[in-house]
């Protein structure tokens, strides 16, 4: 119930100020820490900080997805629990999806260069 409270009292568990974002690998990775928490799971990116007290597994289970797509791992220890609607408030964004380039299309320089330039988003 501790939870449910924390959730519903308004208090930005997010840290993004009620704001969505697209979520690049490179930024999940930098919150890999217990006090900077981010986790995926099916794309979605949760900000878990505020959670790490109320699991039930506690800290260091959290912590094994940290920073991380914790899909596999959430589906192998509860793939039953209603996620979606437990951690909504701590909802970040989704995962940034790299564009596809079809090897051929373009000359190694131009894709190596559109590699690059993703890299810098």
């Amino acid at each position: 119930m501790d939870w449910i409270r924390l959730s519903k009292s308004g208090r930005d568990l997010t840290g993004l100020k009620g704001r969505l974002i697209e979520v690049t690998e490179e930024e999940l990775k930098k919150h890999s820490k217990k006090d900077d928490c981010w986790i995926c799971i099916r794309g979605f990116v949760y900000n878990v900080t505020s959670y790490m007290e109320f699991h039930p597994g506690g800290e260091d289970e959290l912590m094994r997805a940290a920073g991380s797509d914790g899909t596999d791992l959430f589906d192998q220890v509860h793939r039953w629990v209603n996620y979606e609607s437990m951690l909504k408030e701590c909802l970040v964004g989704r995962m940034a999806v790299k564009p596809a380039i079809p090897k051929g299309l373009l000359p190694k320089s131009q894709l190596e260069q559109a590699s690059h330039q993703w890299l810098k988003y």
